[in-house]
């Protein structure tokens, strides 16, 4: 067996999370692109922070929907990094599409790339704190665990 599988494990949340994972990354996805975007943020909040939250939340999901089903490894975590920033820059670019109406600017993909950095953190300190816990975390389900040899 590898060192991936993980014998007796109950897969129950697997699909949970992996779901508001899809949920979460299509939601972005539209709201990024929605034509001449209505004003429902105030505008006292700054662009800036709504970026860099947004991928904060995605990275968190990201490596929790890996740890849901395996220990996480470190150069896990760099790949998962490295998606989001790939994807914030393809968000930024998209929004380029002249029909949008949008604007693409390289700070809110810097503010994409640390917001993601902060999650992918905190998405495997989470990981280790459940796999500590042995039960209360998505991937104790499965007796996952971060593994940071790897």
């Amino acid at each position: 067996m590898s060192s991936n599988s993980h014998p007796g494990s109950a897969p129950r949340l697997v699909v949970p999370v992996r779901l508001v994972l899809v949920g979460y990354w299509v939601s972005m996805c539209v709201a990024t692109h929605i034509p001449n975007p209505p004003d429902v943020v105030p505008a006292q909040v700054s662009d800036t922070w709504l970026h860099l939250t947004a991928y904060l939340g995605l990275a968190v999901l990201l490596v929790q929907g890996v740890a849901v089903g395996r220990r996480v490894h470190r150069r896990d975590a760099i790949r998962l990094w490295g998606l989001a920033a790939v994807y914030g820059a393809l968000d930024e670019v998209t929004q380029l599409i002249p029909v949008l109406h949008r604007t693409a600017e390289w700070k809110d993909w810097v503010a994409d790339v640390a917001g993601a950095a902060v999650g992918v953190l905190v998405g495997m300190l989470l990981a280790r704190a459940w796999a500590g816990q042995g039960g209360s975390g998505p991937e104790s389900a499965t007796g996952a665990s971060v593994d940071p040899d790897r």
